[in-house]
């Protein structure tokens, strides 16, 4: 299943960061750097999101307790806890996870802590129990829509502040400890899959909390454009998973430009960052590198050397919004494969204080080491370009479908036409790149000029030209 924040307004009081071929700002974690409330971004976009969100939740599951209404510990979280449990170094590293967060929020200045207090109070999270019951609570729910950057990412909520301490950082970047923890999302896939997660598209009780049928989910845009029928049980939809990756109504993305020389994007995005002249290997944990197409490519050095000194373009995907992936262009596909990664992991060494998250300011380090489906295809004209869906922290999932659009190493390519279904994400938020090789194209304003546009209210409509080949190429 695969993270991001919203853009928040440059200030004068923000660090520098320079993106590729871009400057852009840092935040700072405080309420005055955090910038306005915008909702459908899947990552914290204020600093207290995650509080707005946990505290309820943390409420709910005491009142349940009292009532003894709570969800039976699920075989997999119960796994996952006598696991920890019986590896010190994880039982350690999980154990500081929550002291370092709890100890950063409560070393906060006054004002902050009055402004946490309003919806609560200033722990994140109790203790090693605690833990594994607020895991427990969400994965035998479905996500909620609410009107808050937290829409739809409880994992995330639970997670935004510990998953950047200097022991959360070591836990989600530690191979073992994902491979574990992969066991607690698949089973949340599953539930997410089955019928039991249609609670909040109840045509019953459309305005029951967290409903995606209610009015503020319609206002809000979940479903315009989107496959539905209103009279049906589910809108139409046998589980959450289905609603999430629901389609276009026929006709509502069509491709534009000439298939002969205009590729399209392949996924429907916010711009968010742009890079030309990539180097075939850079630093890309560093806070100021560019990406690193070695790494990009999973070490796939012949297929990621064809891109060297080339263009890149990386968008980002709402929990709101639509999360199947199309072919670009008219041609080939070369090669394509879903590379394993991580799901929860911070950029090391941000630079910044315990408890801080850097959003959206993530996704070209995320891009080099999260799970991820790779697509290089092949234009007579354009000639090779890569498309990469990348899944952060709760989409765990990137599924290549159907399967004859993988194409393993040395396989005949497969020919595709622009327009195609040739995959999906599986719950929650994304970001998505695309690749051209150097001196083969002319990208468009919006996509050279991302960070300018990554306040943009919608995102870009799936179907709109990113490239123009050369002439003479």
């Amino acid at each position: 299943m695969a993270r991001t924040t919203t853009p928040r307004p440059t200030t004068k009081k923000q660090q520098k960061v320079k993106v590729g071929a871009v400057v852009r700002a840092n935040p700072l974690l405080t309420l005055e750097e955090a910038g306005p409330i915008q909702m459908g971004f899947w990552v914290p976009n204020r600093v207290w999101a995650t509080a707005k969100f946990l505290i309820p939740l943390r409420e709910h599951i005491s009142e349940k307790r009292r009532a003894g209404t709570l969800a039976p510990v699920q075989p997999v979280i119960q796994e996952f806890k006598n696991w920890v449990t019986g590896h010190s170094v994880y039982r350690m590293w999980l154990n500081s996870m929550i002291e370092q967060a709890n100890a950063y929020v409560r070393g906060l200045d006054e004002k902050t802590r009055k402004e946490i207090r309003a919806d609560g109070d200033v722990v994140w999270i109790e203790g090693f129990d605690a833990f594994f019951e607020i895991l427990n609570e969400i994965v035998t729910t479905s996500p909620s829509f609410n009107d808050t950057a937290q829409v739809g990412t409880p994992m995330n909520g639970l997670l935004a502040v510990a998953m950047a301490t200097e022991a959360g950082t070591a836990l989600f970047h530690d191979a073992e400890f994902n491979s574990q923890f992969r066991k607690v999302l698949e089973a949340w896939n599953t539930f997410l899959k089955s019928s039991a997660s249609l609670d909040k598209l109840d045509i019953t009780d459309p305005e029951k909390p967290g409903s995606w049928i209610s009015r503020a989910a319609h206002k809000a845009g979940v479903w315009k454009q989107m496959v539905h029928d209103p009279r049906k049980p589910g809108y139409g939809y046998d589980s959450w998973n289905s609603f999430f990756i629901r389609q276009f109504v026929p006709g509502a993305r069509p491709f534009h430009g000439h298939a002969s020389i205009d590729v399209n994007i392949g996924c429907e995005t916010t711009p968010w960052a742009y890079q030309d002249d990539l180097a075939l290997e850079s630093n890309f944990w560093i806070k100021d590198a560019d990406y690193s197409l070695l790494d990009l490519f999973a070490g796939q050095r012949q297929w990621a050397s064809l891109f060297e000194g080339g263009q890149a373009y990386q968008g980002f995907l709402s929990a709101t919004h639509y999360h199947r992936w199309k072919a670009p262009l008219d041609g080939t596909i070369v090669r394509s494969w879903v590379q394993p990664g991580t799901y929860f992991a911070q950029r090391p060494d941000q630079g910044e204080n315990q408890g801080t998250w850097e959003g959206t300011q993530s996704q070209p380090y995320l891009a080099h080491v999260a799970a991820r489906g790779i697509f290089i295809f092949h234009h007579e004209t354009v000639g090779y370009v890569a498309l990469i869906c990348i899944g952060m922290v709760e989409v765990s999932t990137c599924v290549i479908e159907p399967s004859t659009f993988i194409v393993p190493e040395g396989a005949a390519a497969v020919p595709v036409t622009r327009g195609t279904e040739i995959g999906h994400f599986e719950f929650g938020g994304s970001t998505h790149m695309m690749i051209f090789q150097k001196d083969r194209v002319r990208m468009e304003e919006w996509a050279r000029n991302a960070v300018s546009h990554q306040n943009d209210p919608n995102p870009t409509p799936l179907g709109s030209v990113i490239a123009t080949a050369l002439r003479g190429s």
